[in-house]
C-alpha cells in the first residue's frame, strides 16, 4: 500500500491510498501518517480510495482506528471514490453508517468546509 498526500487551502489534507488495505506493516502506515499529521495540528482529512481494490477485516480495523484517531483530535475524516466492491463491504458491515462516503474528492472537501 502506498500513500500520497496533498494539503489544500483551509488545512484539508487529501490522503490518496494506492493498493489494498489488508493489514500488516504497510497498512499501519496509514494510521502512523494520520498520527503524524494530527501532531502537526491538522484535523481535516479526505481518504481518496479510488485506487483501492480490496479491504479485508484487518483493513477495516485500520480504517476504524484512523477515524477514531481523527475524532479524538476533534477532527473530521471523509472517504471519497470508493469502488463498488469496497462500498458493498462497508454496506454489509454497516460501516457506511460510521464513515461518510462521497463520490468525489470535491464533494468530500465541500462537506469538510
Amino acid at each position: 500500500m502506498k500513500l500520497r498526500q496533498k494539503e489544500l487551502d483551509g488545512g484539508i489534507v487529501i490522503i490518496e491510498i494506492e493498493g489494498n488495505i489488508v493489514g500488516g506493516p504497510d497498512a499501519m502506515s496509514l494510521n502512523g501518517e494520520l498520527q503524524k499529521l494530527i501532531g502537526e495540528g491538522k484535523n481535516k482529512f479526505v481518504l481518496d480510495m479510488k485506487s483501492v481494490e480490496h479491504v479485508n477485516s484487518s483493513g477495516l480495523g485500520i480504517l476504524i482506528a484512523s477515524l477514531n484517531a481523527v475524532r479524538q483530535a476533534k477532527g473530521n475524516l471523509k472517504v471519497a471514490n470508493v469502488s463498488t466492491k469496497v462500498s458493498d463491504l462497508l454496506n454489509i458491515t454497516k460501516l457506511n453508517q460510521i464513515f461518510e462516503l462521497h463520490k468525489s474528492i470535491d464533494e468530500a472537501v465541500k462537506a469538510l468546509a
